[in-house]
């Protein structure tokens, strides 16, 4: 129990710090590697081939609920220390903001009622190291913040910022530009405004009308990060600790939509249903 107490403190309160990015960009290594997919089995990145480990392609047909064996649910509207405004409810028995349907996920945000719902998805199982992907159509809204990261299992190295946080793809057209989508990296020694960025691209005003693929290559020393496949950043291990390195943990998955707050801003209408769709999560080692 105690465990589970401390997990759950460390992802609210990195969701509530996030808010404090700039989103300002930082110097990253770039070594132009990448992704060469032979089939959904078998990766190749910088002559290494990994295997698929893990995956979620929601092409299940039997049902619209997401794998419950799978995914579970962070629920609540206590505005996530981000002064957020949804109500992020479960969906383990009935899909409602969370729906499986002609192979994609899509986690909806809509205004009930008076009250905004949504879905924040927690994958059941944790990952270290490997190559981990997305395919991912955001909704580029202004008011809206989609985001797919990670968040250590564990705490060991302490509450957030501590043990770390792995944001693989925001979208916050509001506070950081319309059709950008943006990766940072979050621990003792770079967090919030000082995020480590290791990702930022403006995708045109098409942006949500395609898929597009997020990744990150986690090896023990350097994190890079993919966005269609090609690198655009990397973050090495300085060596000095689990302050700037405390990515030796297990990390699990996280999908969510946030409306409104600090980094969502404003820009929402409350008349229309919002979704961020997702085309597949895989896990390659």
């Amino acid at each position: 129990m105690k465990k589970l107490i401390k997990v759950f403190t460390a992802t609210l309160i990195g969701a509530a710090v996030l808010s404090s990015v700039s989103c300002a960009f930082f110097k990253m290594d770039d070594e132009g590697s990448t992704v060469n997919q032979k089939d959904i089995q078998t990766i190749t990145i910088n002559d290494k081939t990994l295997k698929l480990k893990w995956n979620d392609e929601f092409d299940k047909t039997d049902s619209k609920i997401p794998d419950t064996t799978k995914w579970k649910y962070q629920t609540g509207k206590n505005g996530w220390g981000n002064n957020e405004i949804q109500n992020y409810i479960d969906n383990t028995n009935e899909a409602k903001t969370a729906v499986v349907g002609d192979g994609v996920l899509t986690i909806k945000a809509y205004n009930e009622g008076g009250e905004w719902k949504s879905a924040r998805m927690n994958s059941k199982q944790s990952f270290k190291y490997g190559y981990y992907e997305a395919s991912l159509k955001v909704t580029d809204q202004k008011g809206l913040w989609p985001a797919f990261w990670m968040m250590p299992q564990d705490s060991e190295y302490g509450n957030w910022p501590k043990s770390g946080e792995i944001d693989i793809m925001e979208n916050a057209p509001s506070k950081c530009g319309d059709h950008v989508a943006f990766s940072t990296l979050h621990a003792q020694g770079h967090y919030a405004g000082n995020g480590a960025g290791i990702g930022k691209k403006s995708f045109g005003e098409d942006f949500n009308q395609k898929f597009h693929k997020f990744g990150i290559l986690w090896e023990e020393n350097k994190i890079t990060c993919f966005y269609d496949g090609e690198s655009v950043g990397s973050y090495t291990n300085d060596g000095t600790g689990p302050d700037n390195w405390p990515y030796d943990q297990e990390f699990y998955f996280i999908l969510n939509l946030a409306v409104g707050g600090n980094l969502g801003g404003q820009g929402y209408d409350s008349a229309k249903t919002y979704e961020f769709l997702v085309d597949y999560v895989r896990v390659y080692q």
